[in-house]
């Protein structure tokens, strides 16, 4: 009973500061308890009147029946209104300490209780307390103090008999007694069963795709039933106690009323006794009746709300995070050390972390490696405190962080994880959230250096674009973009990176890693990574397992060791030969390229001269006309604008290499300064609108595989749509270009141009002459007398043919290897697996790419797929034994394909001399 009245009186000490309005409130209740009384006597009056009529009583008792009841009126409004304004700040003060507390908790309060409960509490506890700390009071008061006053009036009328009514009381207060302790049980257990429900429901919203994805929508439904079902129960037996203890006072109240009636149809009783006052005094009696029952039925009210506060406030008493540390750190260097730390969680008597040491220097990188439950992610969770070490210290330039005011050392930390949390907000809040004073010039620098501005900027509101609860409205590469970007935005000397990209396709992996790259610059960096290929170039390695440190050095040394970083490493790349370092140069071939052989019926019958194709040269003649009309209709309407038009296309149907000339074209103008854009047709998009200007969200079947190529290797801005012009306009008004490259735009003579740049086949060269359909090509050769400049990558062709200055030779360099999958890319001299390979080649001529691989050294088993073929799964089902090599454009439409796939990077190459001269002669 005691704690009882503790947490009541607790409760009430919410009201103190609104105590101006409680006794408003009481000073209500008053008047209207005077006015239910004075109806009593009101009563009486009339009866009297009745019996003994009074002349001066006809114009009295109707004015006071009239003043009564706005007496009554005003006494109600005042009573209910002030009450209710103490109810509401009440339960916001309440809730607001409440929260304020929960956010104030370490790490090992939210270890030990679930967010389904937390959130019960601040949403239906809450309301349970406000019941009892108001709403019981509003009740006691109002029909306390009617039942005061009704009972003086009875003391008033006849005291003898009002004394059987005193008798009641220890038989009401019995009942309340008793069905309270039972109400209070049975509310605990309504308060668990409402968090039950509220944490299964919060689980389910937040992992509905998992739930669709694996089928569990019926043992999630069961396991809401279930919890529902025991709130239900709590409620029947709530109701049940609530429902008997009420009756119960009734027929107490009825048995001394009825006593009471016995004693007052006595003959002495009556006699001394007026007709007004019998009526006023059995009157006033019945009228007890409703205020003491509901005053009965507050007792539920207040056994909840005991119930309710007794988790509130022991949650409201936790203690809070501890800070110890006095000292302020500014802008310090990042010189982290951890000194024989161990760690051990709380009631857990397993230690986590056993004597680890180790020291990053100033702007260094360590990497953290092992197997999961290993304690890379414990271990990290020590650097701001969110647990305290058992034994050991932490220092950052050279004082124990336990010493560090705890705000001032988390100041100095930036942290990207695996998982970021975003607010339901705008993109720009959520970026602020790092750095709540940052201007919006700050915000928007700091994403573009995180690579986030260019997706920000295409969404139809930019910053101001709401990201939905926890980011779901954005993708996993743009919500670590903007994690990214937090990051920038804080500019602390500690970055912490618990498997940043880990959870990323390739492409935005690669956008995040060279983000992160630029992040780490200067800073003290811990990486957390399961992807061993993401920490080769960390400064120190250092390998946990079982919560201690049993290696540690660089990659190279720890690969020669031979132990569990290696075994780690071989397992990650399917058990293949690991190439460990060697200090020796490898000479990379020149790549011999082959002619692919023709594929299909009428591309044999083009390229092989057979005699029946032949027939069709009467509609060749045809095409070749309207042709030659449609050009100069087109030419006379053309649009061109101020800025530089080149056309690179080619002749014949099929693939010439103009992608990679486009983007060594690209780069070239990029590196000498100017701003170039890309214009193509997009063959083989899905777009269900044009212009499209492709980014790094924009699907390889909205853009076509060639533009997004071009995109993701030139940075540049890259517009697609059949219309050319149209496509040149949008890019305009969208990007201050001074050059615009028209990819595969020979033929779109709409658009005027300044260079035309033609690609030929050398191998193929252009088949059997003709034009369209008889032979491959869209325009007579002789049209090749026209353009600027001829590109091939066949050195005998161009050698064979009369050649002239505007005769160019391409050559293709192969510079990198890329794991699809992570996006880490290897010189070319260190392959690291087996180089027996699946070769998988779409592309126009994949005897080039095969050769290429065979001249490094390769053993291929080719595997030819059709130009711009779209992939799926069941084309790799039986390529699994082995790596997969693939052509850059093959890797984009593979991305979402699991497998061991990996893509040669290779670059065009074209003279110096041409070089210059094309530059000088775009910008003369």
């Amino acid at each position: 009973m005691s704690e009882n009245k503790s947490y009541y009186l607790r409760l009430l000490s919410y009201v103190s500061p609104y105590l101006g309005f409680f006794i408003l409130s009481i000073f209500g209740f008053i008047i209207f308890a005077f006015s239910q009384v004075a109806i009593a006597e009101w009563f009486k009056q009339i009866v009297d009147f009745v019996a003994d009529p009074d002349p001066k009583q006809t114009l009295i008792l109707p004015i006071a029946l009239v003043v009564l009841a706005f007496i009554r009126g005003i006494g109600f409004y005042l009573g209910n209104f002030f009450m209710a304004y103490v109810s509401t700040k009440l339960i916001h003060d309440l809730r607001s300490d409440l929260f304020k507390t929960l956010i104030a908790l370490p790490s090992k309060f939210y270890d030990s209780n679930n967010s389904g409960h937390l959130l019960s509490r601040i949403t239906f506890n809450v309301g349970l307390v406000k019941d009892a700390g108001t709403e019981a009071i509003k009740i006691i008061l109002r029909e306390g103090l009617i039942v005061i006053g009704l009972f003086g009036y009875l003391l008033y009328l006849n005291w003898k008999l009002s004394i059987v009514l005193l008798l009641t009381g220890p038989f009401i207060a019995a009942i309340v007694y008793f069905a309270g302790k039972r109400l209070r049980r049975i509310s605990t257990r309504l308060q668990n069963a409402m968090g039950d429900i509220t944490h299964v429901s919060s689980e389910s919203i937040n992992a509905n795709k998992e739930i669709k994805l694996f089928g569990q929508q019926e043992t999630e439904f069961s396991k809401f039933v279930k919890a529902s079902n025991d709130n239900v129960n709590a409620n029947l037996k709530l109701e049940s106690t609530n429902s008997i203890a009420s009756p119960l006072i009734q027929i107490i109240l009825s048995l001394s009323l009825a006593t009471i009636t016995w004693f007052a149809l006595d003959s002495d009783v009556i006699e001394v006794m007026s007709s007004g006052t019998f009526i006023a005094f059995f009157g006033a009696a019945a009228m007890l009746a409703k205020p003491i029952r509901q005053l009965s039925q507050t007792n539920a009210m207040i056994q909840r709300g005991l119930a309710a506060s007794e988790v509130i406030f022991d949650q409201i008493d936790e203690k809070p995070e501890e800070n110890g540390g006095k000292e302020i750190i500014k802008n310090s260097e990042g010189k982290l050390e951890f000194k024989n730390v161990s760690f051990t969680y709380e009631n857990s008597e397993i230690q986590t972390l056993s004597n680890i040491s180790f020291q990053v220097d100033k702007g260094k990188t360590l990497a953290i490696v092992g197997s999961s439950g290993a304690g890379k992610s414990s271990l990290i969770n020590l650097i701001p405190r969110f647990y305290e070490v058992t034994d050991g210290e932490i220092l950052l330039d050279g004082l124990p962080i336990n010493e560090l005011e705890i705000s001032s050392l988390r100041s100095e930390i930036s942290a990207v994880g695996q998982t970021t949390v975003l607010f339901n907000d705008t993109i720009f809040n959520n970026i602020k959230y790092a750095n709540p004073n940052a201007t919006e010039q700050e915000i928007i620098e700091a994403s573009k250096k995180a690579h986030a501005d260019d997706f920000i900027t295409n969404l139809p509101e930019g910053y101001e674009t709401k990201v939905g609860d926890d980011g779901s409205l954005l993708s996993g590469g743009q919500r670590q973009r903007i994690a990214v970007a937090r990051a920038f935005l804080k500019s602390c000397s500690i970055l912490i990176l618990d498997e940043a990209t880990s959870a990323l396709d390739s492409e935005s992996e690669k956008l995040v890693q060279e983000a992160i790259d630029e992040l780490k610059k200067g800073k003290t960096t811990i990486v957390i990574a399961h992807r061993l290929a993401t920490v080769e170039n960390a400064d120190e390695i250092v390998v946990i397992k079982s919560g201690e440190i049993i290696e540690r050095g660089v990659h190279e040394k720890l690969l020669a060791e031979e132990s569990e970083y290696f075994d780690l490493y071989k397992n990650q790349f399917s058990d293949k030969t690991i190439k460990k370092s060697e200090n020796k140069q490898i000479i990379i071939p020149q790549a011999k390229i082959e002619e692919t052989p023709p594929k299909g019926i009428i591309q044999t019958a083009w390229y092989e001269n057979h005699l029946w194709i032949k027939l069709l040269s009467p509609v060749s003649f045809v095409f070749n006309i309207i042709a030659s009309l449609r050009r100069k209709n087109l030419q006379k309407i053309s649009w061109k604008p101020k800025q530089k038009i080149i056309v690179v296309g080619n002749l014949t149907v099929g693939g010439n290499g103009k992608t990679p000339f486009v983007i060594w074209l690209a780069k070239l103008l990029r590196k000498k300064g100017m701003k170039p854009g890309v214009i193509s047709r997009g063959y083989k998009s899905n777009a269900v609108k044009f212009p499209l200007e492709v980014n790094h969200q924009t699907s390889v079947s909205a853009s076509g595989d060639e533009p997004k190529l071009i995109f993701n290797s030139t940075n540049c801005p890259v517009v697609i749509s059949p219309d050319r012009v149209e496509a040149a306009q949008f890019l305009l008004k969208k990007h201050n270009c001074d050059v615009i490259i028209s990819d595969d735009g020979m033929q779109h003579y709409k658009l005027g141009r300044d260079m035309e740049i033609a690609l030929v086949d050398g191998y193929k060269k252009f088949g059997n002459g003709f034009t369209l359909p008889a032979g491959p090509l869209r325009e007579p050769v002789k049209r090749l007398k026209e353009v600027d400049y001829i590109i091939s990558a066949n050195k005998s062709w161009i050698e064979e043919k009369e050649t002239s200055d505007k005769d160019k030779l391409m050559t293709y360099e192969p510079v990198a290897w890329v794991d699809l999958k992570t996006g880490i890319e290897k010189p070319i001299s260190e392959w690291p697996l087996d180089k027996l390979v699946y070769a998988v080649a779409g592309i126009a001529n994949p005897q080039n790419f095969f050769s290429t691989l065979r001249s490094l050294g390769f053993e291929v088993i080719e595997n030819i797929f059709p130009d711009h073929y779209e992939y799926n799964k069941a084309d790799f089902s039986r390529l699994t034994d082995l790596p997969v090599l693939m052509t850059e454009k093959d890797a984009i439409k593979c991305k979402n394909i699991s497998g061991n796939f990996w893509y040669l990077k290779i670059e065009a190459k074209l003279p110096d001399d041409f070089a210059e001269e094309i530059y000088t002669k775009i910008i003369s």
